[in-house]
């Protein structure tokens, strides 16, 4: 009974020194989110492009179509 106990007490206090441990941010993990920032934006932004590209495409079709017909 007692282990059990002491086993608990060791398991929380473990568990609160890894909390508080995990809540400071050290200078490779701010740079690490500023890289999956940047990554984020050109991956969105090269969508927007992408995109972009395919509306106009679609519209030069059209265009090239109604001048063939």
């Amino acid at each position: 009974m007692i282990l059990k106990k002491l086993l608990t007490i060791m398991i929380l206090i473990l568990s609160i020194v890894a909390f508080t441990a995990c809540e400071s941010k050290g200078p490779a993990e701010k740079a690490g989110e500023k890289i999956d920032e940047a990554v984020q934006k050109t991956t969105d932004k090269a969508k927007e492009v992408t995109e972009a590209v395919k509306d106009k495409a679609e519209e030069v079709g059209e265009e090239v179509k109604k001048s063939t017909e």
